[in-house]
C-alpha cells in the first residue's frame, strides 16, 4: 500500500482537484476506465479545470451543451452530478475552509462515517465511487478485517451478501 499523505497535504489539496477526482471516479463507474482516462484531458478542458465556484455559475443550458459535447462521455446524469458535487464542496468549504481540510480532520477510525457523509451529501458518491475518491486523493489505507481476513477496501454487509471492491 502507498504511504498515506499527511493531514497537512490533504488539507492543502485544492477543491478543484477534489471535484476533478470525484468526477473521474463517477464517470469510471460502470464504464471502461481506459476510455475515461483517454478523454480525461478533454474533461479538464471542457470543465475549466473543475473550479467549484465556476461550475456553479453554469446555466442549465450550458450544462446541457456540455452533456452533448463529443469530447467527453455524454452521460447527462453524470454530467449533472458535477454541478451537484461542486455545490457539496462549496458547502463544506464554507464550514471547514476547504474540502481537503474537512477530509483531513475526519477521525481516521470512522472512514465508514466519511463514506456515508459523501453518499448522503454528494451526488453519485455512494458505492465504490466515494471510497475510490478518498483512496486516490488521500492514499489512505482503507484496509479492514472481516472474518479474520484483511481486505484492501472496507466491506459492508448488505442484505444480499458482502459488497465492496474486494469482497469475495
Amino acid at each position: 500500500m502507498p504511504k498515506s499523505r499527511s493531514a497537512k497535504a490533504l488539507a492543502t489539496t485544492k477543491n478543484n482537484r477534489w471535484l476533478s477526482e470525484m468526477t473521474h471516479c463517477i464517470f469510471q463507474a460502470g464504464f471502461v476506465w481506459r476510455v475515461v482516462d483517454r478523454k480525461w484531458d478533454d474533461f479538464e478542458d471542457v470543465f475549466f479545470g473543475f473550479p467549484p465556484e465556476k461550475i456553479l455559475m453554469l446555466s442549465p443550458d450550458q450544462i446541457d451543451r456540455f452533456a452533448q459535447n463529443p469530447r467527453i462521455i455524454r452521460n447527462r446524469q453524470k454530467v449533472l452530478s458535477i454541478q451537484a458535487n461542486a455545490q457539496y464542496i462549496v458547502d463544506i468549504q464554507q464550514e471547514h475552509g476547504s474540502f481537503g481540510r474537512f477530509v483531513s480532520r475526519w477521525p481516521e477510525d470512522d472512514l465508514i462515517g466519511l463514506f456515508q457523509h459523501m453518499k448522503k451529501h454528494g451526488s453519485r458518491l455512494g458505492g465504490m465511487s466515494g471510497q475510490r475518491v478518498l483512496r486516490n486523493m488521500s492514499e489512505l489505507s482503507l484496509e479492514t478485517r472481516l472474518f479474520n481476513e484483511t481486505l484492501a477496501m472496507p466491506v459492508a454487509l448488505a442484505p444480499v451478501g458482502l459488497t465492496g471492491m474486494y469482497a469475495r
